[in-house]
């Protein structure tokens, strides 16, 4: 999982639950329309995770990225070619997505079974919460229904909306307090989707070399020490060099808590969380109690699935994710 997922979760987050969802969304949406949908998804993911343990952090990524940039609405799946249109996906803060050719694999059996009924909105967060699941991580109970975007988003859109790397803790609590409707734990079990995914060297250099906080001996001190001689200033590897987000990076669990709080956070986020006193309790919570870190993310991806979602006439269900109807 990238870092520049983790602000714009914070900026964009519902300020509903799931006992207010937007209207046009349900838990049985697709109960007479399309009642194997969940099932397709579910199959094709554990097929693709099999062959491909990265999935699931891939996928998880990519349901972030749409959300953020205009909403829940399958923007980020398109690949426009028109050259006086720049895509969403062509934003530079979208480098590292990958797997977006899945979802169209994913609607186009869906399309077999169910033509024109299920978006591909829904189909990526269907994929998304089975890839959580695959990884090891909870069944999330997902409310269905959104439609997909008739007008692609820009790449001046996804420059504006994705977050820079240099997020800390204080700007993403100050937007969270101010802005948004999911409580501290929630924020922190979010962070916590670190525990899937990698890195890029590119990634660290606000910690690494832009950071002027001074950490006394030990364990991060240590480990910040490490990170240098990893990924050197201006070294040539930037943009290909990776580092595991957590020590079991394709396992969805609580290890990534247990490493932060070990002084092992990767990017600053991950460390400031583990000493700054307005979370590390919760922290710690969740390195004890996988289950709570469970329950907690569980409930704030409910909240950012259906962030400014597309309902009824509002949208359309798209064909082929990869371009417009």
């Amino acid at each position: 999982m990238d870092l520049k997922i983790v602000l714009a979760i914070v900026l964009f987050l519902s300020p509903f639950g799931i006992e207010g969802l937007p209207n046009g969304l349900s838990f049985d949406y697709y109960s007479k329309s399309c009642p194997q949908v969940e099932k397709i998804v579910r199959d094709a993911m554990n097929s693709k995770v099999a062959s491909d343990p990265k999935t699931p952090a891939a996928i998880l990524r990519l349901v972030f990225h749409d959300c953020q940039v205009g909403g829940c609405d399958g923007s980020v799946l398109l690949d426009i070619k028109d050259k006086k249109h720049d895509a969403e996906f062509d934003s530079p803060k979208n480098f590292g997505i990958r797997n977006r050719e899945l979802i169209d694999e994913i609607k186009t059996k869906i399309e077999k079974v169910c033509p024109q009924k299920v978006s591909c909105a829904d189909t990526l967060v269907l994929a998304a919460r089975d890839g959580v699941a695959i990884a090891g991580g909870p069944t999330i109970k997902v409310p269905l229904g959104r439609k997909d975007t008739t007008t692609p988003h820009t790449r001046e859109e996804a420059d504006k909306g994705l977050p820079r790397n240099n997020v800390d803790l204080t700007k993403a609590l100050q937007v969270f307090f101010q802005e948004v409707g999911i409580t501290l734990e929630e924020v922190v079990a979010i962070i916590g989707a670190h525990t899937l995914g990698k890195t890029h060297c590119d990634g660290l250099k606000e910690r690494l070399y832009l950071n002027s906080t001074k950490l006394p001996p030990g364990n991060e001190a240590e480990f910040v020490k490490y990170l240098k001689k990893t990924c050197p200033e201006g070294g040539p590897n930037q943009f290909t060099t990776t580092l595991d987000l957590d020590p079991t990076p394709q396992s969805f669990d609580n290890k990534y808590y247990v490493n932060v709080l070990n002084g092992h956070g990767l990017i600053s986020l991950d460390a400031e969380i583990a000493r700054d006193p307005r979370s590390v309790d919760i922290v710690k919570k969740f390195a004890k109690d996988q289950e709570a870190f469970f329950q907690v993310f569980s409930s704030a991806f409910v909240k950012i699935s259906t962030l400014a979602v597309l309902t009824g006439n509002e949208g359309i269900v798209r064909k082929k994710c990869s371009v417009l109807n």
